[in-house]
């Protein structure tokens, strides 16, 4: 109002003083210390009605009533505005043109000048849906009518001779934001890109030069929302790109961002990074974050103001590289020469880390949460999935993912050699052109010769391996054709027969493994020899590759030793019973003399405190050996891989020790973990110019013969193999012997101490008397043997027994273990001597009982307890001496057993009762009125009680307990009177002429009668029970014209 009356005292000024002053002074007093166009009123129209703000073509402009030397050009215009059209009047300099506060869009505009010779003006609209109109001038419409199409932005400008004397001033009222800056001479005013209308506009000539009607900053606003993403180079890192940050910080719209990334597979996001960035920490309009993966991310983009959400984008981005590592590894001996491989192929020849890609079929050989820098595990499964399980399908759709992003990527493929089938899945079908992969393959150690000697076992190996490339090349063509794997290669184990097919197929493939002289072929070796000169068959060393590894600094170790879990499960069970790991050192396996003895002396001087494991030579490897496997089960000693280098064994478990045969090992041993060197004199392992340290070792031993000092030979008692155990300086320095013999025959270490007149014995040491019990499992196969009267077998897992082996271990007496199984259909097995297979094998045939026991001096002076763990039933009590462990007749199997020997007289380890649970025989009685009964077991109750029914007929099956022998048995039938004796499930009385028992006699023949009484009780009418008889006793009546009406069998011991 106030405003309202000062514009009326200025009009009455010039109206009293027009000689004397311009319009355009008058304009210019009426604006001196205010800006009239900086303060126009939000609402000039009354609301209730909502009519537009127009003006009085009639009425004229405060500009019109002033006269100047030079008269200012009056611009007129008018909107068209949805829901009203048209406004009726034309407004003039500088009035609003439109609605503010009413969400109406302002739709066309019309712009003219008056008193405007030499002038004119053109202008032109940003429509939506149609983007930047052509420029029309001089009240033409611009915009649309009858489309509700909305004015976003305007660009106005003066034409003619005259143009150059005025600026042209206009800005917009635009939804969401109000009214903007001045515009002027063309530029734009409003919006754009975000799809808020133009509402209400103003517009006004000055002189050129003169002051801005308001403030001009901020009268176009762009869509700040344009940003961007970018990958960082080939990192994993990526810039955000926000062009308009400071547009966004002026106009208040945001004050942060949230980036959110995520990468999906099979309907699951397996990755995820988020970051919340607030803008006014931004010193420039880009931002870096690390997305951690390479792979193809959907990312959210959300402008926030106060947390909430006020815009949201999504864009996708692919993170590439030029060139990957790709490791779908599987086994142990490939992870251990990828790893230690790993930081010597991770830099590409121009000096840029290769991104390494790993997944593990065996995921528990790597420590998942401690990859070194460059490695990843496969984004295609979660965190969670890498370290848990494996998919090969989902890693050739990655990469599959990954050459899409970058189609001229290199790809260079590590796989286990055996599975070199995948390379149809994650190569060919995958379409990577020929030059942009690379193929190793990493020896699975033993089966790398095994499958390919078994493939080149024939008179013509190279005609095979030309019918293996043919196959291959037919498949290949096939699938870059299809993009689809064939059948025949779609399982990674197919074709395991075709690695060496694959070097003469794919040019520069690399065949990595530790020996090459273990081939061999059909035709005398001579395809052997030539897969062995291959040039692209490569020999390498894993203490080598150790040895490059810790050349590159103490880091590089520690990595190494964070990243990889080496021992594998090796040594679980000695961490799970408390004990240390002594490692047996073998050699060719046709050079290890005398086993048996140096690993049982090693176990006499070593004791219980510690689990024994053999490692083999990796150029026999105990796997193409069975002998020396079932060597190794017969003395209770686990094999350890022999393909593995013992050097990597030791360098991540330097606290184990070391005995065996002679090995350059001992150079990276320390002393602690150095033990006995087998098959060796002390002068000999000690002999200046050794190319191997063994002054490490603790003793060592060597055959006694004939060449031996004749003292020494003389301490062998006449008959036994012996051996001569030297010890170090170090030891001998504070013992209290000289030196020890070991005797093959009785397992004893006997110390001796050089006296005047001769050797005296310190003492004698033997290894712990113990039985080693091996079983065959179902799915499981056979299991390493346990001892110590730990359980052979398992517990929980619903699995089988099928078949055992036993060894009695450090005997001190004469005397062996006999032992026979029960074993599902077939029963009673006979009986086996200690080392032999009792049970059966690929047969699905579970064992149900045991029976174990002694022979010789051993059976007096010992028992043997052993106790059976039943399906349904779990830990019965503990059997001795030849009595049945487990059950017979329910169809339950066996599934764990315990061994222990225990001296004559000393306690038993637990439990005796109920070692068993048997149906030896079973009966069945035929009742009056009722006829067959179910057949009942030992000890049960055949017929009925209190019903006066007799029982007519009966049948006792055979027992099945292993012996020979018949079970006998005979009726005394009513008006009949004895019958003839029948045996083993056969009719005893009659059927079909109501004729009762009266009374029975049974017994035993054979075997079965020298083990066992059979007793037996009837029960009678009028009588009730009976006392039991047994063995050919009568049950019963006779001449009382009694009816039998039950009766009860059961076998007694001797």
């Amino acid at each position: 109002m106030k405003r309202q009356f000062r514009a009326f005292v200025v009009l009455i000024s010039c109206f009293m003083s027009m000689q004397l002053l311009s319009p355009l002074a008058c304009w210019a007093d009426q604006n001196v210390g205010t800006n009239e166009y900086e303060s126009v009123p939000e609402a000039q129209s009354d609301s209730s009605d909502q009519t537009a703000v127009v003006a009085d073509e009639s009425a004229p402009s405060i500009d019109a009533a002033v006269e100047s030397k030079e008269e200012i050009p009056d611009v007129s215009y008018k909107s068209h505005i949805s829901g009203i059209g048209w406004e009726s009047t034309f407004t003039s300099n500088g009035s609003i043109s439109g609605t503010t506060g009413q969400s109406r869009r302002l739709e066309a505009l019309r712009v003219s000048l008056s008193n405007s010779e030499d002038l004119g003006i053109e202008y032109r609209s940003h429509v939506q849906n149609e983007g930047w109109q052509d420029w029309v001038s001089n009240g033409a419409v611009s915009g649309t009518t009858g489309k509700g199409l909305q004015v976003e932005a305007v660009e106005l400008k003066l034409t003619g001779d005259r143009s150059a004397s005025y600026d042209l001033y206009y800005r917009v009222h635009a939804s969401n934001f109000g009214w903007l800056g001045w515009a002027s001479n063309g530029s734009t005013a409003g919006t754009t890109g975000w799809s808020y209308a133009v509402e209400a506009i103003q517009i006004v000539i000055v002189k050129k030069g003169d002051a801005a009607p308001g403030d001009t900053a901020g009268a176009y606003v762009p869509y700040v929302f344009n940003c961007s993403l970018s990958q960082v180079g080939e990192t994993t890192k990526v810039t955000l790109n926000i062009p308009q940050v400071e547009d966004i910080k002026r106009l208040g719209i945001a004050d942060s961002i949230r980036v959110a990334g995520s990468m999906s597979y099979g309907g699951k996001v397996t990755r995820s990074v988020s970051s919340t960035i607030a803008l006014g920490d931004l010193d420039s309009s880009s931002s870096e974050i690390e997305f951690n993966d390479y792979g193809p991310f959907d990312v959210t983009l959300q402008y926030l103001k106060s947390g909430n959400i006020v815009h949201e984008d999504h864009q996708p981005i692919g993170i590439s590289a030029s060139e990957y590592n790709l490791a779908p590894l599987s086994a142990s001996f490939p992870v251990v020469l990828y790893s230690l491989s790993f930081w010597g192929i991770s830099t590409s020849s121009a000096g840029t880390t290769i991104p390494s890609i790993v997944m593990l079929d065996r995921p528990n050989a790597y420590n998942w949460s401690s990859l070194p820098s460059g490695m990843y595990g496969l984004p295609y499964l979660t965190h969670d999935e890498n370290a848990s399980s494996s998919s090969y399908q989902a890693f050739a759709d990655y990469v599959a993912a990954l050459f899409k992003i970058n189609p001229k990527a290199k790809f260079n493929l590590y796989i286990n050699d055996i599975t070199c089938s995948l390379i149809h899945r994650m190569i060919y079908a995958n379409k990577i052109p020929t030059g942009q992969y690379s193929i190793r393959l990493l020896s699975d150690g033993s089966a790398t010769y095994v499958f390919t000697n078994e493939a080149f076992d024939v008179k013509d190996p190279d005609s095979k391996q030309a019918e293996l490339i043919a196959l291959w090349n037919a498949a290949k063509n096939k699938e870059y054709e299809t993009g689809e794997v064939s059948k025949s290669y779609s399982d990674y184990h197919d074709h395991w027969d075709s690695m060496y097919a694959v070097l003469s197929i794919e040019s520069g493939t690399q065949w990595w493994m530790t020996r090459t002289n273990l081939f061999t072929s059909g035709d005398n070796n001579a395809f052997a020899n030539k897969i062995a000169s291959d040039p692209n068959v490569k020999k390498v060393n894993v203490s080598g590759m150790l040895t490059s590894l810790q050349n590159r600094g103490e880091d590089t170790v520690q990595a190494f030793k964070a990243l990889y879990n080496f021992n594998d499960g090796y040594f679980d069970a000695a961490t799970q019973q408390g004990k240390k790991v002594m490692m047996l050192l073998g050699t060719y396996i046709s050079y290890e003399q005398n086993f048996d003895d140096y690993a049982n002396l090693t176990e006499v001087i070593y004791g219980d405190d510690y689990l024994y494991y053999y490692k083999g030579h990796p150029n026999t490897p105990t796997g193409m050996y069975p002998q020396k496997q079932e060597q190794l089960d017969r003395l209770g000693i686990t094999d350890v891989d022999s393909s593995v280098a013992a050097e990597l064994i030791l360098f991540f478990n330097p606290e184990i020790g070391l005995s065996g045969y002679g090995s350059s090992t001992y150079n990276s041993a320390s002393a602690d973990a150095a033990g006995g060197l087998w098959n060796s004199t002390k002068s000999e392992a000690l002999k200046p110019g050794a190319a191997i340290d063994y002054s490490i070792m603790d003793w060592f031993a060597s055959p006694i013969t004939e060449d031996s000092d004749a003292a020494i030979r003389s301490l062998c008692k006449q008959g036994d193999s012996c051996y001569l155990v030297e010890f170090s300086d170090s030891i001998l320095a504070s013992a209290n012997y000289d030196f020890a013999i070991y005797s093959h025959n009785s397992g004893a270490l006997t110390y001796f101490k050089k006296g005047e007149s001769g050797y005296d014995v310190v003492r004698v040491s033997r290894g712990p008397l113990d039985v080693l019990a091996t079983s065959h499992v179902s799915n499981d196969g056979w299991q390493s043997a346990s001892k110590g009267g730990n359980a052979s077998g398992t517990v929980g897992q619903s699995k089988a027994v099928e078949a055992i082996t036993l060894n009695l271990q450090n005997a001190p007496y004469d005397g062996a273990l006999e032992y026979r199984t029960h074993v599902s259909d077939y029963g009673w097995q006979d009986y086996v001597k200690e080392g032999k297979v009792s049970g059966t094998t690929g047969q699905s045939k579970s064992v149900q009982a045991i029976q174990i026991r002694l022979t010789g001096e051993m059976a007096n002076r010992y028992d043997v307890y052993y106790r059976a763990h039943v399906q349904d039933k779990g830990w019965l009590g503990w059997a001795c001496n030849d009595q049945v462990a487990g059950t017979t007749g329910f169809g339950l199997r066996l599934e764990a057993y315990q061994v222990v020997l225990v001296e004559k007289g000393s306690p038993s380890p637990g439990d005796t009762n109920q070692p068993s649970i048997q149906r030896t025989f079973s009966i069945r009685a035929h009742v009056s009125n009722l006829g067959w009964q179910s057949p009942v077991y030992e000890g049960a109750t055949a017929g009925t009680t209190g019903r006066n029914l007799a029982v007519e007929a009966l049948t006792i099956s055979r027992p099945d307990l292993g012996y020979s022998g018949n079970i006998e048995y005979r009726a005394h039938v009513q008006n009949i009177g004895w019958q003839k004796w029948v045996k083993n499930g056969r009719v005893a009385g009659t059927t079909g002429k109501s004729l009762s028992i009266e009374a029975v006699e049974i017994k035993l023949t054979g075997d079965l009668a020298k083990q066992y009484d059979v007793a037996y009780r009837a029960h009678v009418q009028g009588k009730g029970w009976l006392d039991w008889v047994k063995s050919g006793e009568c049950a019963g009546t006779t001449g009382e014209a009694l009816h039998l009406e039950a009766i009860k069998v059961k076998l007694v011991d001797k």
